[in-house]
């Protein structure tokens, strides 16, 4: 094998004496010029997709936080007052009125229990001295633990029911050891009167069923909430201490009993602090994401150029992304209507707050400085509305598909979730012979169901599983397809500007959504940037190879004549000589 083959060869003072490996060197280098411009090229794409996965991160971190405060109880809280913490506590949702209560405790609910009158030495003695039984009732249902083994010790029949499928998620054992003996103790799971332990039977051990006494009988607790029921008598009962069916929106955690006559007097506000605190959350995070956005695809102008950021003109930030979030901001509520009073008869329609802008949210289009495209809050125009409506404040930012009608005819009943759209709806129906016979939702035929007065939107459609109930059922057409129309029936399905933001994010962020798709373009790219500069290496290394082959044997030629030419010089100087 020739030296010039093996691919590593130095030409530095060997053969003709001349460096051709730095001539080579130079070729190499001047021919790797557009390997290097490809990994420059690379090295952008590869920047842009950093750029996408910071978005994305940022994106969900919005969303993450967003869905913190996207329905009414979350978003709009109520606070509850007490007069006595330590006998009555409360909470209360966004369904609670403002409204103050007296609340009287009479008697608070509890468990049963039971206890053996008689014990054993200690709880490892033998509880069952043959084969035994062991049959109660509770909660009216009879329930029987045969064949316990000869010799099972009373932990080891504690043991038993708190394991037993049968018992475990209805009575709970254990023992009381006051000093001399240890003696059974059963109790229920359950507060209230109906929850009662029965013993029928128990044989086979040291004592019966007739060895056990009541230590605490199973009880309701008892209230009046301001002054009802009127009779001194008389009580409101719940098998239960946490009480949220008698207050609509409020839950009353009862704690001790009050003494006769003396009430505990409730109060409940809108916590207004805390929702102007949500909205400036709001506005903080959104503009987080608009910041970031603006940074990524603004062009920065100097007074004698302009330069693009690295992501400008990029369409699906600008406009997929970007466009798509400020429109939730400036467009009207999903599902909300316009507020209208008129002026001759005083009488309102529409929602108090439809739009962002009338609570005091607006972006800064003026300014052309740091805050240029950045939303605003006017906390005084927020507080005002507050003050006027907060649940109507509430609604704009955290209706979470909530169904309102706008007719006296029509009740909505429900929608589907992830199937019905949030929006406005037209109905018409007519009614014959005392029978629903046809109806249709934003002139789109809808199911209807005689028997249940209920109307279904189809599927296919906007409406698709949203149910409505007919009221007015005397014989006749009603509603009217012009929405505007004064007769017209109209139903909303309210998507707050929260729940609306939270679901363009989950779009966005998705799978299927732009910030993937621009990724995986960009990723494609990127790959097919490596398929040439691999396709350049293995063309750069060839021709390396052909040049040092050229070289190598252009120096063993130049080598060969050098040596001739050594030898003739020698010969001629010889016969010089001679």
């Amino acid at each position: 094998m020739s030296d010039y083959t093996s691919g590593n060869i130095n030409f530095t003072g060997l053969g003709s004496g001349t460096d051709f490996q730095s001539l080579i060197d130079g070729l190499i280098k001047l021919e790797r010029v557009h390997i290097n411009r490809l990994e420059s090229w690379k090295s952008t794409w590869s920047d842009k997709v950093e750029k996408f996965q910071e978005l994305n991160t940022a994106l969900l971190g919005l969303q993450s936080t967003l869905k913190s405060m996207d329905t009414l109880d979350e978003f709009m809280t109520k606070a509850v007052s007490t007069t006595d913490a330590d006998t009555i506590t409360a909470t209360a949702n966004s369904e609670a009125d403002i409204a103050s209560h007296t609340i009287e405790v009479n008697q608070l609910a509890q468990n049963d229990k039971i206890v053996g009158f008689n014990g054993l030495p200690s709880e490892s003695d033998q509880f069952f001295t043959s084969t035994g039984t062991f049959s109660f009732s509770y909660a009216g249902e009879s329930i029987t633990l045969s064949n316990i083994p000869a010799g099972t010790t009373l932990q080891g029949f504690v043991n038993m029911i708190n394991a037993h499928a049968d018992t475990r998620d209805k009575i709970r054992a254990a023992t009381i050891d006051d000093g001399s003996e240890v003696h059974l103790q059963i109790y229920g799971l359950d507060l209230g009167a109906d929850n009662v332990i029965i013993l029928s039977n128990i044989s086979g051990a040291v004592y019966d069923e007739t060895n056990f006494f009541r230590s605490q009988n199973a009880q309701n607790s008892q209230i009046k909430v301001d002054g009802y029921p009127f009779l001194a008598a008389q009580w409101i009962e719940r098998d239960s201490n946490t009480i949220d069916d008698v207050i609509p929106g409020v839950t009353l955690n009862l704690k001790k009993t009050t003494p006769a006559g003396s009430p505990i007097n409730i109060g409940i506000t809108t916590d207004k602090e805390g929702m102007v605190e949500n909205v400036q959350n709001f506005v903080e995070q959104t503009n987080v994401i608009r910041e970031m956005i603006k940074d990524l695809t603004s062009v920065k102008t100097s007074s004698d150029s302009a330069k693009g950021s690295i992501l400008t003109g990029n369409y699906g930030v600008e406009l997929l992304i970007g466009q798509r979030l400020k429109d939730v901001v400036a467009n009207k509520g999903i599902g909300f209507s316009w507020f209208y009073e008129d002026p001759a008869t005083g009488h309102t329609s529409g929602d108090r707050y439809s739009a962002l802008s009338q609570l005091g949210i607006k972006t800064n289009a003026d300014s052309g400085g740091a805050n240029m495209g950045m939303l605003e809050l006017d906390t005084d125009e927020l507080t005002k509305a507050l003050n006027d409506d907060p649940m109507a404040v509430a609604k704009l930012f955290a209706a979470n598909y909530m169904g309102e009608s706008e007719s006296p005819n029509l009740t909505y009943l429900s929608h589907i979730n992830g199937v019905t759209k949030a929006g406005d709806y037209n109905v018409q129906y007519e009614v014959a012979g005392g029978t629903l016979i046809s109806a249709s939702i934003n002139g789109h035929t809808a199911s209807v169901d005689p028997g249940t007065w209920q109307i279904t939107g189809a599927s296919g459609t906007d409406e698709a599983g949203m149910s409505l109930r007919v009221e007015n059922r005397a014989d006749g057409t009603y509603g009217n397809a012009d929405s505007s129309a004064s007769d017209a029936m109209n139903i909303n399905l309210k998507l707050g500007k929260i729940s609306e933001m939270v679901d363009i994010l989950g779009e966005i962020t998705s799978k299927n959504g732009p910030l993937e798709i621009l990724q995986n373009n960009y990723d494609t790219i990127m790959n097919n940037i490596d398929k040439k500069i691999d396709y350049e290496e293995d063309r750069i290394a060839l021709k390396k190879r052909m040049l040092t082959d050229k070289y190598a044997r252009l120096d063993k030629l130049l080598g060969n004549y050098q040596g001739k030419t050594a030898a003739l010089t020698a010969s001629v100087t010889q016969l010089m000589k001679s």
